[in-house]
């Protein structure tokens, strides 16, 4: 096991590494680490203990706060300034060429977690000749290279090495064939769709796994029939995947399939399923859905919302509405955000009576929500009552609903709230009190000229001279 100090040094050389990027990117144009440093720490990597190390290299690209800035904010103070600053060089890129060779060399490292760590550096590497070098890799004698390597090419996303990657599908090593499927999902390339379409029946689940994941990414909706068949394998790790992907590729014809495993025995393939169709937004799968928001479990009945207000189908006004009484606050938030997006005025009462929610986000989203409401020209009594709420975000999203409604009868606790101490209250009061018009509104408007602040006095001016056009 490492001493405190070795591990404190390794963590504060790993956490500030950055995210590969593409080999083509130029936005990183300060020194990175030299071969020197990248050497030091793929070494101090080696000797951690194992934990340390997947744990470090799985940080690549989080800075994890303060610690990786100049000034000293939020350190202890007795951290080593020499480790600061070189921890702060792994903010950039790795350019110089002299790293290559270590950096190769280390694809082959018995140490799974210094393979990986190598396969990330090497895919952020300027030094033009990277890629070539990375794709010779992919034809190593060594499995364990060859699955390093296309780990790299991965991370570069390096178009030319399409056809090398193709080829690893077919590698005797399973765990080349998984790597190669994942990496051809980073290059989002549509031809890639026969290949990783030969691999969903694959034997290794891995494989699979890997397929769908990057027939997600790609996005083909001819790549569909052959990720829907994953909804029914045998890995639920797999049907999960498969869920996710559809959803991503967001094509109608993955309904059914996806509404079919609502039921799936898993839970975490169920909520994927209802996230998916989501983002489908076909109005086939709503009714289905609104049956779920009475699933057991409340971060299913969280997800059903959001779809649901995603798809904006009518027809289940009425279930949402049942679930502004659910017991989660989460739930009955949700609710009331999906509420305002299908738009259907008939939800206005039971948002209405939200307002008097215990939880404060379910306030916000009900009054929101209110303000989205087609057609709806009388304002709630609890709407007009919101504007002297004591959430200063409730009450200017109040008056901007009342805005959005336009009903006269507003307009008096709308003139109150030209007094309110938040400047931004008093903002969507002015803003919604020109959409009410009359004599009434002139002079409250006309009152705010003499604003304290110039910004409210700039709006008032503006509203009445809309209100003058009129």
């Amino acid at each position: 096991m490492l001493s405190i100090i070795r591990l404190a040094t390794l963590s504060i050389l790993l956490l500030a590494l950055v995210e590969p990027a593409p080999a083509t990117a130029t936005h990183d144009d300060e020194p990175g680490p030299d071969a020197q440093q990248v050497e030091r720490l793929l070494g101090a990597l080696g000797s951690a203990d194992p934990l340390v190390c997947e744990m470090a290299v799985g940080n690549f690209g989080n800075s994890w706060g303060w610690s990786s800035r100049r000034a000293p904010v939020g350190v202890l103070h007795d951290q080593d300034e020499a480790v600061r600053a070189a921890r702060r060089l792994f903010d950039h890129h790795v350019k110089d060429p002299q790293a290559l060779p270590p950096l190769l060399a280390r694809l082959a490292d018995p140490n799974p977690c210094v393979r990986r760590a190598a396969a990330e550096l090497l895919g952020s590497h300027r030094d033009p000749g990277t890629a070539s070098l990375l794709r010779q890799r992919l034809r190593d004698a060594s499995p364990v290279v060859r699955e390093a390597a296309t780990l790299a090419v991965g991370e570069r996303e390096d178009h030319e090495a399409y056809g090398d990657l193709v080829r690893g599908t077919r590698d005797d090593a399973v765990a080349v064939v998984r790597m190669s499927a994942w990496a051809l999902g980073e290059l989002e390339d549509a031809r890639a769709l026969q290949p990783l379409g030969g691999l969903l029946d694959h034997g290794d689940a891995g494989v699979r796994a890997a397929a769908v994941w990057a027939l997600g990414t790609i996005e083909d909706p001819r790549a569909v029939p052959g990720v829907v068949k994953r909804l029914r394998d045998a890995e639920a790790g797999v049907r999960e995947l498969a869920a996710a992907a559809l959803g991503e590729i967001e094509s109608r014809d993955a309904t059914p399939a996806l509404v079919g495993t609502l039921d799936d025995r898993d839970a975490a393939v169920r909520r994927a399923a209802v996230r998916a169709l989501g983002e489908i937004e076909d109005p086939a799968s709503a009714p289905p859905l609104a049956r779920l928001l009475r699933d057991d479990d409340e971060g299913m009945r969280v997800d059903v919302a959001h779809a649901l207000g995603e798809i904006e189908d009518p027809r289940v006004v009425d279930e949402l509405a049942r679930a502004l009484a659910d017991p989660s606050p989460a739930v009955r938030a949700a609710a009331a955000g999906a509420l305002g997006e299908i738009e259907d005025p008939r939800a206005a009462p039971a948002l209405a009576k939200a307002l008097a929610d215990d939880d404060r986000e379910v306030r916000r989203q009900a009054v929101g929500a209110l303000g989205e409401l087609d057609d709806l020209h009388q304002a709630p009594a609890p709407l007009i009552a919101a504007v002297g709420d004591p959430d200063p975000e409730i009450r200017a999203k109040a008056a901007s609903a009342l805005g959005e409604i336009g009903d006269p009868a507003a307009a008096p606790a709308l003139g109150r709230a030209l007094a309110d101490e938040v400047v931004d209250v008093r903002r969507h009061a002015i803003k919604a009190l020109a959409e009410l018009h009359g004599a009434q509104v002139s002079k409250l408007l006309v009152g705010a000229l003499a604003d304290r602040d110039p910004e409210i006095r700039r709006v008032a001016a503006e509203a009445l001279g809309e209100a003058e056009e009129d």
